[in-house]
């Protein structure tokens, strides 16, 4: 029998879903809302939920501190052994207004050891898009990563 090949093996061997990347906050929009401001960190890991086929990434970043707007990422340890949260905002640009794509500079892809599994993915998924107050947000700016569409995420 002839084993066929999916036409999107390759994007996803690329980049596959819970992927996890360093990168530092200062390439990262800086958030919007009410609180303490915390100095930026240098060096941040963010975990791939979502990507399209131009290689543009919607991510989420990973935190060890128990903030509001976090959850616990349930059977998930970073590289320094300590309990992992993630933010309930989805990020779809870096903080000049382009694309997050991994580009070994500001976005660098972490080791296939520290992917989180597709368990881990759709359980962040599912929170974000369903349970947070910034839901609907979220859900734009994974509609406007798909169709490629910048401004339908600002409506």
């Amino acid at each position: 029998m002839k084993k066929t090949e999916n036409k999107n093996s390759s994007k996803q061997n690329q980049m596959p879903l819970g992927r996890t990347i360093k990168t530092k906050d200062i390439f990262l929009p800086i958030e919007k809302g009410k609180g303490i401001v915390s100095k930026p960190k240098d060096k941040r890991w963010i975990a791939v939920i979502d990507f399209n086929d131009k290689g543009e990434l919607a991510v989420v970043k990973l935190t060890t501190e128990k903030q509001s707007n976090t959850s616990k990422l349930s059977g998930y340890k970073k590289g320094n052994g300590k309990t992992t949260y993630f933010k309930h905002f989805v990020e779809i640009e870096d903080s000049d207004g382009n694309a997050i794509r991994i580009d070994g500079v500001r976005f660098i892809a972490n080791p296939k050891k520290y992917d989180l599994n597709i368990r881990q993915v759709n359980e962040v998924r599912k929170t974000v898009l369903n349970h947070t107050r910034q839901s609907t947000e979220n859900k734009k700016k994974i509609a406007a990563l798909k169709n490629g569409n910048k401004k339908k995420k600002q409506d």
